[in-house]
């Protein structure tokens, strides 16, 4: 049986408060957790806690920065230490979504700060006892990286972290004549999301693959009482039958609410998880 996840920054917004309030977020997280919509969490490590500089992710980046600007600061102890005294089940841990952008940049300052952040989300994935690490390995907008160099600097990285696997997601890649799959599945374990799968029209090439995989993203809007992914050649029922059924998965599965959560009804939102259960 799979155990289902939901990834936590949509969530504050379900009670009106920002994505980075903390304790909003144990506050929405405890109802969830307690009406037994799912079995745990896949926690972001949010690039707006971190000290050492300000989000670099394109994705809405004036309104990240503003509220970099604003919001608490918490470091790795804290955020784990928190964790841990919530007692809220963490499944997974996704890193600051801007290691990639670091690791592919020309500046060996950046590069440095990007390792460390691969450090900063395996050590919070330890300490919580979440046996997967979710990384955005590369800058969707880079069209000049080694893949082989991303690999031994996880690699490297990852073995002192042996309890967690560090899982490289299929993101959108600008390499030329490469597509998601055809860079992680050399990597040692894979984090599917099937938005991206389904943009690139390959999530049936990942059975190939599907050894490796130790986490799904289901991600797709929430529309009424169902989760839906738009502009893909599959359904997602479709595509959870085949993970299931044709491949025999049995790892975490982990909703991703596409465009956040902004209108969402409780009982929507509550009767949707419940379905995917």
């Amino acid at each position: 049986m799979n155990l289902l996840s939901i990834t936590t920054p949509p969530l504050a917004v379900l009670i009106q408060r920002p994505v980075y309030e903390l304790e909003a977020l144990f506050q929405i997280m405890r109802r969830i957790h307690n009406e037994g919509l799912v079995d745990g969490f896949e926690f972001q490590n949010l690039a707006e806690w971190d000290v050492s500089g300000p989000p670099l992710d394109k994705a809405k980046f004036e309104f990240r920065i503003k509220n970099w600007k604003i919001c608490e600061k918490h470091n790795v102890v804290e955020l784990a230490d928190k964790l841990k005294q919530s007692q809220l089940p963490i499944l997974s841990v996704h890193a600051n979504r801007d290691v990639g952008i670091c690791l592919c940049s020309s500046k060996r300052r950046e590069i440095t700060r990007g390792e460390q952040l691969i450090h900063d989300s395996l050590r919070i994935a330890q300490e919580v006892n979440a046996e997967v690490c979710v990384f955005h390995l590369w800058d969707t907008w880079s069209k000049r990286f080694d893949p082989l160099q991303l690999k031994h600097t996880l690699d490297s990285i990852s073995d002192e972290y042996s309890d967690v696997k560090a899982a490289v997601e299929n993101i959108p890649i600008n390499l030329d004549n490469m597509t998601p799959f055809e860079v992680v599945k050399e990597f040692e374990w894979i984090t599917l999301d099937l938005r991206w799968a389904s943009m690139y029209n390959e999530l049936h090439k990942f059975g190939s693959a599907k050894h490796k995989i130790v986490n799904v993203h289901l991600r797709g809007r929430l529309e009424m009482n169902q989760w839906v992914i738009h502009q893909s050649p599959f359904t997602l029922s479709e595509a959870l039958d085949l993970i299931r059924n044709e491949w025999r998965y049995h790892g975490l599965l982990t909703i991703e609410p596409e465009g956040g959560l902004k209108d969402a009804k409780w009982k929507n939102f509550a009767t949707a998880l419940k379905e995917i259960r």
